[in-house]
């Protein structure tokens, strides 16, 4: 059932795009904090945001009781929760490479895959509404992606035009670093991060798939699933360097976490309740330029204010190219 028309739809999905893209600026001011303690915050504080979101506004979303939901649909559950289990752990990973080599090239790299695969998945298993192209969504995609790699030039052409060369030996040493990260993180995004959006293009419910369920249960389980994998790997990690003590030590990380919490899932939140009504198909591909909000952060943090034009160039078009791919989509 369609809860709001299409034009408010897309309005929400960009809002979560927003979303998306500004609540790893948290994860940059750990300040020696563990990655695993602030992981396992986020996604307690995700669990409690969502499921007193969704108890709050079933009425007006779920037509069915909740409990009837669930019993009658206790498998795809167990799978939904399954995916936000396994999709928590990419995220993890995520949030070391960020720590280790910068937000906007990990997220890069991430949202490089999320159009590939995403795109593909969203098209196959959410399926198309009358009147939308493959050719378009493909289209879009590519644009999308284009302006993805583009702005990884510009990063490439920042770090030089700050001094750093390829011939400066500590450089050599950092790309080396980076290399490795980001080749953990491409593995992770091609085997863990699909999870989440298969999740919402094969189990919720739309006017192209009836027998799904709710799109707020399916955001619900999965951040079920999210807070379990969290306390499994964020859990295992806290243990073996025996820092349970610090998790709650500084009032300062919990609120980001919590801050985070509500832009992380508060967007999933969004996406669950725009994405079936634009289809998955194309919700999707217009999700994945939440990069294109990493970029307004570099520049209001003055990342690009001392680089030449030609790099400031390649960032315009980059910018460029992430609206004109939503144009396409939309």
């Amino acid at each position: 059932m369609e809860y709001f028309s299409t034009q408010t739809a897309l309005i929400l999905l960009i809002v979560t795009t927003l979303m998306w893209g500004s609540w790893f600026q948290f994860s940059k001011r750990l300040n020696g904090y563990p990655v695993a303690g602030f992981v396992l915050l986020l996604y307690s504080f995700s669990f409690i945001l969502v499921w007193t979101v969704i108890f709050c506004i079933k009425s007006y979303f779920i037509e069915e009781p909740l409990a009837e939901i669930i019993g009658e649909n206790w498998k795809r559950c167990l799978l939904i929760i399954l995916c936000g289990m396994i999709w928590s752990i990419g995220t993890q990973v995520n949030m070391r490479v960020i720590k280790n080599v910068g937000m906007i090239l990990s997220t890069s790299i991430t949202s490089t895959t999320g159009i590939l695969l995403g795109t593909g998945i969203s098209i196959y298993f959410g399926g198309l509404r009358e009147g939308q192209s493959v050719g378009k969504i493909l289209l879009g995609a590519a644009v999308l992606f284009a302006a993805t790699i583009i702005g990884q030039f510009s990063v490439v052409q920042r770090d030089r035009d700050a001094g750093k060369v390829k011939d400066d030996q500590g450089y050599r040493s950092e790309l080396k670093f980076r290399a490795k990260n980001l080749a953990a993180l491409l593995v992770c995004s091609v085997f863990c991060t699909p999870f989440y959006n298969i999740a919402q293009s094969c189990f919720v419910q739309t006017d192209l798939k009836p027998d799904g369920i709710p799109q707020l249960v399916c955001i619900g389980f999965l951040s079920v699933g999210s807070f379990l994998g969290s306390l499994l790997i964020s859990g295992t990690i806290l243990t073996v360097n025996k820092q349970w003590r610090i998790l709650f030590s500084n009032k300062k990380v919990v609120a980001m976490s919590a801050a985070s919490a509500v832009c992380h899932y508060g967007g999933n939140l969004l996406y669950s309740l725009s994405a079936p009504i634009l289809s998955h198909a194309i919700a999707w591909p217009i999700g994945t330029s939440f990069s294109f909000w990493q970029y307004v952060w570099g520049i209001g943090y003055g990342e690009y204010r001392r680089t030449s034009v030609k790099t400031k160039v390649m960032l315009g078009l980059a910018m460029a190219g992430f609206i004109l791919g939503i144009l396409v989509l939309c």
